[in-house]
């Protein structure tokens, strides 16, 4: 009765928690801005528990191979912390804790969820979601219907027509929340009604967003070609990908000039100062580079970084001491700036692994439900938001890591089965 108790409420507090930091954490910020952190402390919790009372943990080789990389991580990001004090260069210590867990708090929640697999009923967690979640996605449908004729909500001119965002703070948040009701009605919908699933990402596209259109390039092609997903190797799927990055680069190549043109920099356009400048961070400060708190993240703004007067980039429009609102809409150079070579090297670590672990969850033989397909397509779409957004610190990599630990649970539970037999 109580194990049943318990599998109730930790399944309820997920459901709650994935929706609300999906489709509502945006309209009560102010009130809930710390939700996830929070989601991510008792996962913490979780883990401690697993640690010190269930020394045999039960997760896949890669799973560890990834706990790895986060240790590495945490070790490169003090250790950077230390050695540039001790050179004079003081972080605060509220932003290296801050950050601390802004950088982790997503793998927290995963690995939370993926060690309580056996007093959680993770299929009936995901099932609520998407009854919920196809709900909210009719409801979002009559906002959209709604703010078309009356222009209710902001909306701006993007390739010469307007994009929407209703009551979502931004458009990529817009297009993320149908991002993820694509994401979990795949399984139910993927052999029934995959016109749904294609209106779903259309209603997504209103957004206009360029990233949007690169996964929802994929996301046809994962619902037209999942039989030779089973089929192709890592290598030549790994190959396919760089093939279609540069693809879409050379479609969209004016845009992405725009990182590396030199005059970009002289205007002082905060993304391309910020790539631009991570590179000069990891050769100057190689190979850990310069720690917690100290470069494009959100809490190197807000308890003013070091670095960016060092470089005399403080100046700059979205990076200055005055508004740094830009500071952090980039993932990749607060990787190299923060943690150096090494540090990139181990968060790529993360990603392949990641990686393999989700396309070896394609290729079971034992596993034949939709379920598997969606960690792999939801990995695709954080890598894609990341090139222009710092997606993996943010609440809505909590909500979809929680969808990676639920989905594999789910296929861990049914591989286990069948083997038995």
């Amino acid at each position: 009765m109580i194990k049943t108790s318990y599998k109730n409420i930790s399944g309820n507090l997920i459901v709650f928690s994935v929706l609300l930091l999906v489709f509502l954490y945006d309209a009560f910020n102010p009130l809930l801005g710390f939700f996830d952190e929070f989601i991510a402390f008792i996962a913490f919790l979780i883990i401690l528990k697993h640690i010190f009372l269930k020394p045999k943990i039960k997760l896949y080789r890669e799973e560890i191979y990834i706990s790895f990389f986060l240790i590495a991580l945490l070790i490169l990001g003090l250790t950077s912390n230390f050695t540039t004090s001790i050179n004079g260069f003081v972080t605060s210590k509220t932003a290296i804790i801050g950050d601390m867990v802004s950088f982790f708090k997503a793998y927290l929640v995963y690995f939370g969820i993926r060690l309580s697999n056996t007093t959680l009923d993770s299929k009936k967690v995901v099932n609520q979601i998407t009854f919920y979640s196809e709900w909210i996605f009719y409801i979002l449908l009559v906002f959209v219907f709604i703010d078309f004729i009356f222009n209710l909500y902001p909306q701006y001119p993007r390739f010469g027509i307007h994009s929407f965002q209703l009551f979502f703070t931004h458009t990529s948040r817009y297009g993320f929340a149908f991002v993820f009701i694509f994401l979990v009605l795949f399984p139910k919908f993927y052999n029934k009604r995959n016109l749904l699933l294609i209106f779903v990402l259309l209603i997504g596209v209103l957004s206009l967003r360029v990233k949007y259109f690169g996964f929802f390039i994929f996301s046809i092609i994962f619902l037209y070609n999942t039989q030779i997903l089973k089929r192709v190797s890592k290598t030549l799927f790994i190959a396919l990908v760089v093939i279609f990055i540069i693809i879409i680069g050379v479609v969209f190549k004016e845009q992405i000039s725009m990182y590396f043109n030199p005059n970009q920099l002289k205007d002082g356009w905060s993304r391309a100062v910020l790539l631009y400048n991570s590179f000069n961070i990891g050769n100057d400060f190689f190979p850990l580079g310069t720690g917690f708190g100290t470069y494009a993240s959100h809490f190197s703004g807000k308890y003013y970084s070091w670095v960016y007067e060092l470089y005399h980039i403080d100046n700059v429009f979205g990076i200055s001491r005055q508004y740094w609102e830009f500071i952090s809409d980039q993932f990749w150079p607060m990787v190299l700036g923060q943690f150096g070579y090494l540090g990139l090297f181990s968060y790529l670590g993360i990603v392949y692994f990641f990686f393999t672990l989700f396309l070896k969850q394609i290729k079971n033989k034992f596993n034949t439900t939709n379920f598997r397909y969606v960690p792999l397509l939801g990995l695709i779409l954080l890598l894609i938001d990341s090139s222009s957004d710092s997606i993996f610190t943010q609440s809505r990599a909590v909500a979809i890591f929680m969808i990676f630990a639920l989905f594999t649970n789910i296929q861990r539970n049914i591989t286990h089965q069948d083997e038995k037999y």
